[in-house]
């Protein structure tokens, strides 16, 4: 009975355990009945649908899952699965229910599925690498997500995560960086890339000040916290929601958040009467062709992004401007071996007045090695545009 099972935990439905090798294909349906357990059971009590432990080489393909009672799959300690041609369904008001939980695992590629949940559409977890998602549609759910990370002060570790060619249909988030105050570890090298939004609430977050939904969310003094560095967004398209904000970085103080790059992203407002809004703070932020206003206090050329937001590009000062041309001559700088008369006083060319380039051409790398024009702190700036 449903009642009876809340003394049990990390229970699945099915799970493999394991196992090197193993296909599972076919165009079934996994019904797991998940109604009955959304209200009587506690979300860390009830059964995943599916679950992959420490297994290798996994092929999974092609069946449709419906109403788990938590995780609709997870990824355990694996390497090397791949998962394509899926069906997630559950409500969007159904508690826990992610379709995809990845954690410890790396290898893992997610390909041509449809994921609609009440919950994350894939979360990745701590001790997680080379993940690559492609062609996925979520929504309803909360998007596709890294973390929650650091909780407790675990020291957890994301890198090498590529999301690519997904939808986002009405879904609360969209590409979304969690962690909690007080964790360890980094999250680094993840791209978010040709992404389409259909009124998404919050379609681009890194909430370093993640609590689960409780506020005011506790900040133990002197905590850590995971650093996030080198993460990317480039041709982001579609609508958002106005109602929340829908660019948000909120990096912690103490690690901020290091080379943010946005490009090519044309997000606009579903009511024609309400503009969007962003908010950042503690970032490093590149932009490049971007439709909704970011102000972190950090100004960089927005039409060179670079992978270095401390360092200036050097090829351009490398050689000082070119003079302004002069009239011809075979040695414009040479005195005439020969007597001639003077030349009129307009065109007079005297050696010494070219002898350095012009004060208001000359170049020095001294400013920008000490001063980097790129860093500037900026504690606390909301904008709305």
């Amino acid at each position: 009975m449903v009642k009876d099972w809340g003394s049990k935990k990390s229970e699945c439905w099915l799970c493999f355990e394991r196992v090197t090798g193993l296909v599972l294909n076919g165009s079934g349906v996994l019904n797991s009945n998940g109604k009955s357990w959304w209200s009587s059971v506690g979300s860390s009590s009830r059964p995943e649908a599916v679950r992959f432990l420490g297994c290798q080489n996994i092929l999974y393909n092609g069946l449709t899952q419906i109403n788990s009672p938590r995780n609709h799959i997870s990824v355990v300690g694996c390497t090397n699965a791949t998962l394509l041609n899926l069906h997630l369904i559950s409500p969007s008001s159904s508690p826990n229910t992610n379709g995809i939980d990845i954690s410890v695992s790396h290898n893992i590629q997610i390909h041509s599925s449809s994921i609609k949940t009440g919950d994350d559409c894939i979360s990745i977890l701590g001790g997680s690498y080379d993940i690559n998602i492609t062609y996925v549609t979520c929504g309803p759910g909360h998007g596709i997500s890294i973390g929650s990370l650091g909780k407790g002060g675990a020291n957890d570790i994301v890198q090498n995560v590529n999301v690519r060619h997904c939808t986002f249909t009405r879904t609360e988030n969209g590409a979304r960086i969690k962690t909690w105050p007080g964790g360890r570890g980094f999250v680094k090298n993840i791209l978010y890339e040709d992404i389409t939004l259909i009124n998404v609430r919050s379609p681009i977050i890194i909430d370093q000040h993640y609590c689960n939904g409780v506020r005011p969310c506790p900040q133990p003094a002197g905590a850590s916290a995971l650093k996030v560095s080198g993460v990317t967004y480039r041709y982001f398209k579609g609508t958002s929601f106005p109602d929340v904000t829908a660019v948000k970085l909120d990096c912690d103080q103490r690690t901020v958040c290091d080379n943010i790059v946005m490009e090519h992203i044309n997000i606009t407002s579903s009511s024609q009467r309400r503009p969007l809004a962003s908010y950042c703070r503690f970032a490093h932020v590149i932009r490049r062709f971007v439709s909704i206003g970011i102000n972190c206090g950090f100004h960089v050329n927005p039409q060179t992004p670079s992978v270095a937001p401390y360092v200036l590009p050097q090829a351009p000062y490398s050689e000082p401007p070119a003079l302004t041309a002069q009239p011809t001559s075979p040695t414009p700088y040479a005195t005439p071996s020969t007597p001639t008369s003077q030349p009129p006083a307009p065109i007079a060319i005297s050696p010494t007045q070219h002898a350095e380039p012009p004060a208001l051409h000359t170049l020095s790398s001294t400013p920008y090695a000490e001063h980097p024009p790129t860093v500037h702190y900026s504690l606390f700036s909301p904008f709305i545009y």
